[in-house]
C-alpha cells in the first residue's frame, strides 16, 4: 500500500472534492481515477462507501468501506490516493 501522495496528487483530489467529484480525469489518457483509502485494520484498498456535502456541494466527509475485512472508516484528506 503506499505511504505518500505527491503533491500534484493532492491538489487534484482536493480540488476533485471541493468540486464534488469522486474521480480525478487522467488528461493524457481519458482515464478516471478513482479515490480510495488503505483500510486502518488490513491495509488493503477500501473504496468511497458513503459521502457528506457541504456548500455548493463539496465533498466534506468521505467514509470508506474495506471489501477485505468489512470494516467502515472516515477517511482522513491527506490519506487519499487515486487508483
Amino acid at each position: 500500500m503506499r505511504a505518500d501522495v505527491s503533491p500534484e496528487e493532492r491538489q487534484s483530489v482536493e480540488q476533485a472534492l471541493a468540486a464534488g467529484r469522486l474521480t480525478v480525469v487522467d488528461p493524457a489518457t481519458g482515464y478516471h481515477r478513482s479515490m480510495y483509502a488503505a483500510c486502518p485494520r488490513d491495509g488493503s484498498a477500501a473504496a468511497v462507501w458513503r459521502i457528506a456535502r457541504g456548500a455548493g456541494g463539496a465533498v466534506i466527509e468521505l467514509t470508506m468501506h474495506c471489501s477485505q475485512c468489512g470494516h467502515e472508516f472516515k477517511a482522513a484528506r491527506e490519506a487519499i490516493f487515486l487508483r
